[in-house]
């Protein structure tokens, strides 16, 4: 049987991520999300972006910022997972500082820390940590998790 539970967003249902989470100890819901992409229990979420994603909000306006704030706004400990290659590489035709301006913007604004992977086998451990870490908590201090 597996032991603790992982609510996905529908969106997700398709990706590596999931197929490496179902591999491991974990039993995972999809569901429709209305803020992150992984959710480990009423505290923790997950938002998963390349870093193209985040180059599309800066330059075409897309709104990542609000739902990155809706998920600050519904969880204790929400986390940006950045996935790919590295985003701050020199060859980048990007001027580098919109990357940090936007990484600082989450992590001041809204109290969101950001974590970076190379794939989609790294995010799913990197999920799959935090939950196991989560979930070891001793009794009294655990947040009762999604039902």
């Amino acid at each position: 049987m597996k032991r603790y539970k992982i609510v996905v967003d529908s969106k997700e249902k398709d990706s590596g991520v999931v197929k490496a989470l179902e591999n491991q100890d974990l039993e995972i819901e999809i569901a429709t999300l209305e803020s992150g992409d992984y959710i480990v229990n009423r505290r923790i979420a997950f938002k998963r972006l390349t870093i193209n994603d985040i180059l599309k909000s800066i330059f075409k306006g897309e709104k990542l910022s609000s739902a990155i704030g809706n998920m600050a706004n519904s969880y204790a400990r929400p986390i940006l997972i950045i996935e790919g290659e590295d985003p701050f590489f020199p060859g980048r035709p990007v001027n580098l500082s919109f990357i940090q301006s936007f990484l600082k913007t989450i992590a001041f604004s809204f109290g969101v820390s950001t974590l970076f992977t190379l794939n989609e086998a790294q995010t799913a451990e990197v999920i799959s940590s935090i939950a196991r870490a989560e979930h070891l908590k001793p009794e009294p201090s655990r947040i009762q998790e999604i039902q």
